[in-house]
């Protein structure tokens, strides 16, 4: 008789272990699409994502390009399955939906890419608290400079821009509705139409 490795176990309770990177990398993948989060050696199940995703996604990555070329800016922009990780004593990895990597970021932070300029994500009802409120301040934990909350339920772009309050890092936050549109800082000039932005897709 044979003995049969038992299958790994995914355990997502913060009284019973955490994961290092590694044992995080070999987890395996969830059968629905789904994807693990890593926050301080914690794992947090992200459900997969549901129309308008794909389309809010095209459309907010042919603005930023277009800008970051017709300004002559470098940099990246990356979708998944690219993260932003740290390994430390409790590792933490984590895909937003977009980032937009400064160059100056790049050559700081070299082959490890342990933070980015901005951050995007786009809500749906199933993440909504978590993208506010976990992995939100996961990202400015690790010195994101400015992350996108794009909500098509609401119909509006929610923009936190890195601050600091009594020596602590804090979010400064400002949403953008109808007939608004939603500035960054780390790109000054660059907007969106909120309008625009949701046409069709609501």
């Amino acid at each position: 008789m044979q003995a049969l490795k038992p299958p790994t176990q995914v355990n997502f309770s913060p009284l019973t272990g955490h994961y290092t990177l590694e044992e995080f990398w070999s987890l395996p993948e969830p059968e629905d699409r789904s994807h693990y989060d890593l926050i301080g050696g914690y794992l947090f199940m992200v459900p997969p994502p549901n129309p308008p995703h794909g389309s809010i996604d095209a459309r907010l990555v042919r603005s930023l390009m277009k800008f970051l070329l017709d300004n002559q800016i470098e940099g990246e922009v990356h979708h998944p399955r690219e993260a932003i990780y740290r390994r430390a004593r409790r590792s933490t990895y984590l895909e937003p939906d977009m980032m937009y990597v400064s160059q100056e970021s790049l050559e700081r932070m070299g082959k490890k890419r342990s933070s980015a300029d901005i951050v995007f994500e786009y809500i749906s009802p199933s993440t909504a608290t978590y993208d506010r409120t976990t992995k939100a301040d996961t990202y400015l934990a690790l010195d994101v400079r400015e992350l996108w909350l794009v909500d098509p339920t609401s119909a509006s772009i929610e923009v936190r821009y890195a601050s600091t309050e009594s020596g602590l890092p804090v979010w400064e936050v400002r949403r953008y509705g109808t007939g608004h549109r939603a500035r960054s800082r780390v790109l000054p000039g660059w907007e969106v139409s909120v309008n625009e932005l949701f046409a069709g897709l609501i």
